[in-house]
């Protein structure tokens, strides 16, 4: 029975350890809810990177490697990149330095954990190349060079790389090594170049790879040159036959003129098979004569055979820079004069003609004298022609016309290559600008103009206008004044348009030229028409005003002067065309409008409107060319223009004198056109045709 009992305890205990509640002795009970039930084990984080440390050269990769059991996220300082950015459990991550990377850090970051590696740039090594630049042929082929360095380099190719650089091996390395550098085939014509950068940490070298151009098929050489023999003209046409090019290259031709048949002159370069010499050739000397064509790719360049010719001693050809002086007649003709003793010198020039153009006789010359003419067919130039005498400079233009767009050269819409830039603005506006720089150089050229200094120069030129004839067909026109410093008195610089269509009021070229030079730039005169009609004249263009009078415009006898104690400007009647007071007693012109019923002249009182404004500023009479073009000058503006001619002669100006000569005074031209006369017209009173508003092609009557 002992036996027994002592295995069943063992039993019982046995179970007990297998199932606690059926040895218990209480019958299985249950655990009590939240009374000390079992839990799950929590799982400890572990982030782990290797190695600690890594030495990157610019340009190059390794690889770390992350051991983890949770999710992490890889970030890195400047100058490196890493990828991927992020993964879970283990894994491995590539880091790629940059070509200025110096040294930073890798993070790698799980939940909680964060572990790093550091890394290195290699210590920067010594570089030298050999050779330090390689030239390939244009035909596939390769070269190679030799890197010295102590320590590990890499290479960097251009970016972008050409399409000709095949291959650069090795990129890379450590210590010496010889690199190949792979090219394919290159077609062009001209040399091509790219650079290698060869690094070491900062130290760094550049290897230049030059690939040589491809084989030119040089152009025939030109033949059929011209002239030959003997009796050239001192301005002549060179011409040859044109050159052929098996590769359709574009070819350009320089002529070359010798006396000793050694040393050589270019005469100018150009696509065609003529030109001309701008500047005239000595008479009766033998000359040398080639033709050089260049395709402008290497070995492009081939020569004529030598020619000669003799020089006689005429030519037909005004030449670049060339003066001549002329006299005005009394019909307005001008002829040619070896010296004057006129006093008054005008200024003709013209822009936008070629070479071609300056045949004498030609269009420069037929267009200039109609300038000319159309300055002496009115009152007062017509009655005192000998005064005047006419220099006409030539100045050739590369192409033909008048730029548009902008009176600025630079920014104008259709460019024309001109000598002088001139520059019309379009749209509903006239004007014109130049380079006057350039204009006052050409008329510079004039006998007794040039000074020691610009500013002598300018002020030589200062007392003979400028007139610019502008080879093309437009309705403009505008007269520049430009000045210097220290008080010099203004250069006028006119320009109007050869052609242009007379389909209004205002008329043709003959009629802008008037009012433009004949009114602005010899008689110094202003505007006096108006398109702002109720508008009152600035307070603030007073000052420009007074200072433009300063300066001879407006007021070509005494300058204004200054009342203290009406505390405004005054000056006499001989000062200017326009006023500011707005009485007749205070104006300008009071001596004629006190003269008007005995001198039998035009209605001459304050008019309001003037210089493009309606209110505050004045004119003398209704009509005149300086409103609207027509041929007639009014009383105040034929005085002044009188005065400046006399005054240039050296000579006293006098009411007197002028009155006896004053063959205008009527307006014939007003009187016969439409007007705002009333039904017992007074034939002094002259108040013109009906306008037309240039800039709204609106008729409307002055006022």
């Amino acid at each position: 029975m002992r036996t027994l009992s002592s295995l069943k305890i063992l039993a019982c205990a046995a179970l007990g350890a297998l199932l606690l509640s059926s040895c218990s002795g209480h019958g299985g009970d249950k655990p009590t809810p939240g009374g000390g039930g079992s839990t799950t084990p929590t799982t400890t984080e572990s982030l782990s990177v290797s190695p600690a440390t890594l030495q990157l050269a610019a340009g190059a990769s390794g690889t770390i490697t992350v051991t983890s059991n949770v999710a992490w996220t890889v970030t890195a300082t400047t100058g490196y990149t890493v990828s991927p950015a992020s993964g879970s459990n283990n894994g491995s991550v590539k880091v790629t330095a940059s070509s200025s990377a110096a040294g930073g850090t890798v993070t790698v970051k799980g939940k909680t954990k964060t572990a790093a590696v550091t890394i290195t740039a290699p210590a920067a090594a010594a570089i030298t190349l050999d050779p330090e630049s390689l030239s390939i042929p244009a035909v596939a082929g390769s070269a190679t060079f030799n890197v010295n360095c102590t320590g590990t380099w890499s290479i960097t190719l251009p970016s972008p790389k050409p399409a000709w650089l095949a291959s650069v091996t090795p990129s890379s390395g450590t210590g010496n090594a010889t690199v190949t550098v792979s090219t394919g085939n290159y077609t062009e014509k001209t040399k091509a170049q790219t650079f290698l950068t060869v690094k070491s940490g900062s130290n760094t070298k550049y290897l230049t790879i030059t690939k040589e151009a491809a084989a030119n098929a040089a152009p025939t050489k030109p033949t059929g040159l011209a002239p030959t023999g003997s009796g050239v003209e001192t301005i002549t046409t060179f011409s040859w036959t044109a050159s052929t090019d098996a590769n359709n290259d574009k070819l350009t031709y320089t002529a070359m003129l010798s006396k000793d048949n050694s040393t050589w002159t270019s005469l100018g370069t150009t696509e065609n098979t003529s030109l001309m010499n701008t500047s005239e050739l000595d008479k009766n000397t033998t000359y040398y004569y080639k033709v050089v064509v260049d395709d402008g790719f290497d070995g492009g360049k081939v020569e004529s055979d030598v020619v000669t010719f003799t020089t006689g001693s005429t030519k037909s050809y005004w030449a670049d820079g060339e003066v001549k002086l002329y006299e005005v007649n009394e019909d307005g003709s001008i002829t040619e004069v070896t010296s004057t003793s006129r006093p008054f010198k005008l200024i003709y020039t013209g822009d936008g003609y070629t070479q071609d153009l300056f045949k004498y006789g030609g269009q420069f010359d037929t267009e200039v004298d109609a300038g000319v003419k159309a300055l002496f067919e009115i009152q007062p130039y017509k009655y005192y022609y000998n005064y005047f005498a006419i220099y006409k400079v030539a100045a050739y233009s590369n192409e033909a016309g008048m730029s548009s767009g902008s009176t600025t050269w630079a920014e104008a819409n259709n460019k024309v290559d001109t000598k002088f830039k001139c520059s019309w603005q379009g749209g509903n506006s006239t004007g014109i600008g130049c380079n006057t720089a350039t204009v006052i150089e050409y008329a510079a050229k004039c006998p007794g103009y040039a000074g020691s200094t610009d500013y002598e120069t300018r002020t030589n030129l200062s007392w003979s206008p400028i007139s610019i004839i502008i080879n093309a067909d437009q309705y403009a026109g505008t007269n520049i004044w430009t000045s210097g410093m220290g008080g010099m008195k203004m250069i006028s610089i006119a320009q109007t348009p050869a052609r242009h269509p007379a389909y209004s009021s205002y008329g043709g070229f003959a009629y802008t030229l008037r009012h433009e030079y004949g009114g602005h730039g010899i008689g110094l005169l202003g505007d006096e028409y108006v398109y702002y009609n109720t508008t009152a004249y600035p307070h603030d263009n007073e000052s420009t005003f007074r200072y433009w009078q300063g300066l001879g415009a407006y007021a070509n006898t005494y300058l204004p002067q200054w009342n203290a104690t009406a505390s405004a400007w005054y000056s006499d009647y001989e000062n200017c065309n326009l006023d500011l007071t707005p009485k007749i007693e205070g104006a300008n012109w009071k001596t004629f409008a006190d003269m008007t019923e005995t001198y039998g002249a035009c209605n001459i009182n304050l008019h309001a409107g003037s210089a493009t404004y309606g209110v505050g500023v004045y004119r003398s009479e209704n009509s005149s060319c300086m409103i609207n073009n027509i041929p007639h000058f009014n009383t105040v503006g034929r005085w002044r223009i009188y005065c400046r001619i006399k005054i240039t002669a050296g000579e006293t100006p006098t009411v007197e004198d002028f009155v006896a000569h004053d063959y205008d005074k009527t307006n014939s031209y007003g009187s016969a056109a439409p007007s705002t006369k009333s039904a017992t017209p007074d034939s002094r009173r002259c108040e013109g045709p009906m306008l037309i508003d240039p800039y709204h092609k609106k008729p409307y009557f002055l006022k």
